[in-house]
């Protein structure tokens, strides 16, 4: 009875420390995305793009959970014409902050919704028929309610600015009966208005 009392206190003492040493962080974001589609047999290239929107961050020592609501233009170029998509991407990351290799250094992983508010809704495609080949119009049946895992690397330094470096990796396809998934680069700069408000109330 005594080592469960005893255990009891110490489990309670380590939450009344962390819970004195947590902190909320948030503010606005903005960067670029370098994104493309996992598409094999059709010559395509990246199209860069801008993302912006807002984080939020609870933190307890160095573990925290950050949850993101990005804008972000993405999709990729197909010969001379560029497939144009813009997204609401709702990421839920797990971070480690690692202050014994570099204080503000952290790595981080999570799933994201992918939401497609936007999107060109056809494509010329080259249909081929008995008679040889014709220029098409297709329909395509896009999905836009997709999901991936992003991952990557970050920075927050002790006046709030926040740096990462990421990559999201599509795990639903884009298209219905297809295998073709997103891929983006991001590189994206925030700022901790709860810093701002801390430093703005010191005398």
């Amino acid at each position: 009875m005594k080592k469960i009392f005893y255990l009891f206190l110490m489990i309670f003492g380590i939450q009344s420390g962390s819970t004195a040493q947590s902190q909320w962080s948030f503010g606005p974001k903005i960067g670029l995305g370098i994104s493309d589609v996992s598409v094999t047999g059709i010559d395509h290239n990246s199209r860069t793009g801008v993302t912006a929107g807002l984080f939020g961050e609870y933190r307890i020592q160095n573990f925290a959970l950050e949850a993101d609501f990005l804008y972000a233009n993405q999709g990729f170029k197909w010969n001379k014409d560029a497939i144009e998509e813009n997204y609401l991407l709702i990421p839920l990351k797990v971070k480690l902050y690692m202050p014994y290799i570099l204080k503000g250094l952290n790595i981080f992983a999570g799933p994201q919704l992918d939401l497609c508010i936007k999107r060109n809704d056809w494509i010329w495609l080259l249909m081929s028929g008995e008679d040889g080949a014709g220029t098409g119009k297709q329909n395509i049946p896009y999905q836009n309610t997709l999901a991936s895992i992003t991952f990557g690397l970050g920075y927050r330094f002790d006046f709030g600015l926040d740096l990462a470096f990421s990559y999201n990796a599509g795990i639903v396809s884009n298209v219905k009966e297809y295998s073709d998934k997103n891929c983006v680069f991001q590189l994206t700069a925030g700022y901790d208005l709860c810093k701002l408000f801390k430093l703005c109330g010191k005398k």
